[in-house]
């Protein structure tokens, strides 16, 4: 009896400890963090249910509003120290340079195998590691490189145009109207608008047709390999179903389990630090449906670099340039991307890594100092951070410009002028050079809005190796400093007719090839030239950000020079949800129109 006394008394001591332990933390944390105002806390799970309720972004702007230009929050067992005044953001982005960790729980379930590709990444490399790491970078973003990616975008771009106006034709054929509207066109005027053809139409899902666009061209350029080979196209299978997991399905997989909605049931342990690497052990042993799928997605996307790397570096790269995505003759359409009716054949060997891809510049890199080359691990590491970090974001971003233009019909009319009247006609098959893209302003404007209101990376944030001063608060050392970008895009103390999508704000002057007069233009510029940071600020920006403005650029024009687009009748109302980045929340669907000629 005795023993079972102590045995369940044992029993109960080891289920409390962590609790205990963990509230022991709270209170240090509490203490240390008393002097930053912010809302009050629960126990244990801080202002996690106000998170969940109100979302986000809507508690960031009514906590700034509430308690001023810095505050605290706290998720579980973090705090977060939330700047929200531009000029305390811009000492904080140039005077720190690491990021701190920002993560779905999912993430924090995985082993430190599979935890080490995010760790040893880009994003959240620290110190001289991350300055190596940094230049190893720089050669894939230069102007000759990001020249030689404009050809594969170009074709990518065409390829969605041209998916897109076959299914419009397809139902305009259906529907008997396709004749008729024709040769629609304007009256009076030099150069016309084209009108959208009224005879027939189609929906798309957008962020659907934009996903595949982006992960075609980032995993291209990624990995030097061409995307619409069998080995790589996305399988079709059902979400979570079994069976093999191609690339294309296992970066959807991962960003799916990366939603806030989307949380294995072993994430509350990360309530309870202490026990955390033991649970990990487990969770990763015995996965629920979620961790398991992210598992999986995870393991494809380190296998398949590896595989990558080994092969270049038994057969050296290849020797022309022929196995890249950007020297294919064909862009991915449909069949390298659409969902398929029958499994995949057997997967060929895997191709070898063009020297110009960032794969094969990862793998040439060298430190300068040491002359030592970037291990595996670091190198499937920035291969991930490439694809994961210019995949989502940019399709998300795209998906955002698409729903303002087309709630913002007379901003469209600019956009297909400028087109119109920059571009060659479809009909010449011309290449959009980067010498042609760069005169498209107005459309770089709209892309610039279009993150102004909806940035995909809606936050980003710092560590200090040592206490700051911000807004007249000593914030401690290693803190996790959040820097709410959305909040700062949209203060109506930063931006004139802050709510409003007008793109001409971005605009130097007046624009005539969009008809944008200079008066148009005046008063809407950003109060702050700090105020406008979708790609982050200071040291830490992104690398890529020019890859990404210049792939939006092109598939925009390239939509807008043939189609336009429209919401369908008693379309639901758009909704956004913020996780690691900001997204559409559920589907967003449009009327795809032909632009008469």
């Amino acid at each position: 009896m005795l023993l079972v006394v102590w045995a369940l008394g044992g029993l109960v001591l080891l289920i409390l400890l962590p609790v205990v332990v963990t509230l022991a933390q709270e209170v240090v944390t509490r203490w240390k963090y008393r002097h930053i105002p912010g809302p009050p806390q629960r126990w244990l799970t801080g202002n996690l249910q106000d998170m969940l309720k109100h979302g986000m972004l809507s508690c960031i702007d009514r906590w700034a509003e509430a308690y001023g230009p810095l505050f605290g929050f706290r998720l579980m067992g973090r705090m977060f120290v939330v700047v929200a005044d531009v000029d305390a953001v811009r000492t904080a982005l140039y005077k720190i340079t690491n990021h701190a960790m920002l993560a779905n729980p999912n993430m924090h379930l995985v082993t430190n195998d599979l935890r080490s590709l995010d760790t040893n990444g880009l994003l959240l490399a620290k110190d001289e590691y991350w300055r190596w790491v940094r230049n190893a970078w720089q050669p894939a973003f230069s102007p000759a490189s990001l020249r030689g990616y404009q050809g594969l975008m170009d074709r990518e771009a065409l390829a969605l145009a041209t998916r897109l106006e076959a299914r419009v034709r397809l139902a305009a054929a259906a529907e008997g109207g396709a004749e008729a509207g024709a040769g629609a066109e304007t009256e009076g005027g030099d150069c016309p608008t084209p009108q959208p053809i009224r005879g027939g139409h189609a929906e798309a899902e957008v962020l659907a047709e934009m996903s595949r666009i982006t992960l075609a061209v980032v995993g291209s350029s990624a990995y030097g390999v061409d995307f619409s080979s069998p080995e790589f196209k996305a399988s079709g299978r059902a979400s979570g179903a079994g069976g093999d997991l191609s690339l294309v399905d296992a970066c959807n997989d991962w960003f799916r389990t990366m939603s806030p909605s989307c949380r294995s049931r072993w994430a509350i342990a990360t309530a309870f630090p202490c026990v955390l690497p033991l649970v990990q052990r487990v969770a990763c042993a015995l996965p629920d449906r979620v961790l398991g799928m992210h598992l999986k997605a995870r393991h494809v996307l380190r296998d398949t670099a590896l595989r990558l790397v080994r092969d270049w570096r038994a057969r050296g790269p290849a020797t022309t340039p022929s196995t890249t995505a950007a020297a294919t003759g064909q862009p991915n359409g449909d069949k390298a991307l659409a969902k398929a009716t029958e499994p995949a054949a057997p997967a060929p060997a895997a191709p070898a890594v063009a020297p110009g891809s960032f794969l094969g510049l990862m793998l040439a890199a060298r430190d300068k100092s040491t002359g030592q080359a970037l291990t595996d691990v670091q190198l499937i590491s920035q291969v991930q951070t490439f694809v994961l970090g210019g995949f989502e974001t940019t399709a998300n971003a795209l998906t955002f410009a698409v729903y303002l233009l087309a709630t913002n019909p007379d901003k469209a009319e600019r956009l297909m002028r400028e087109v119109d009247a920059l571009l060659p006609p479809p009909s010449q098959g011309a290449e959009l050079t980067d010498e042609l893209l760069d005169k498209l302003v107005y459309t770089e404007a709209v892309v610039q809005e279009a993150l102004r209101l909806f940035p995909p990376a809606h936050a980003t944030s710092r560590e200090s190796d040592k206490d700051i001063s911000l807004c007249g608060f000593t914030v401690p050392a290693h803190a996790t400093i959040f820097i709410p970008i959305n909040h700062l895009h949209r203060s109506e103390q930063l931006w004139p007719d802050a709510k409003s999508f007008r793109p001409e704000r971005f605009l130097p002057g007046a624009c005539p090839a969009a008809g944008v007069s200079a008066a148009e233009v005046e008063g809407l510029a950003a109060r702050h030239g700090s105020a406008f940071a979708p790609f982050g600020s200071g040291t830490r920006m992104c690398v890529g950000w020019r890859f990404a403005m210049q792939e939006a650029k092109t598939v925009l024009a390239r939509l807008y020079q043939r189609l336009s687009f429209e919401l369908p009748p008693g379309h639901p109302p758009f909704e956004t949800v913020a996780g690691l980045t900001l997204a559409p929340k559920g589907s967003f669907r449009v009327r795809v129109l032909l632009r008469g000629k």
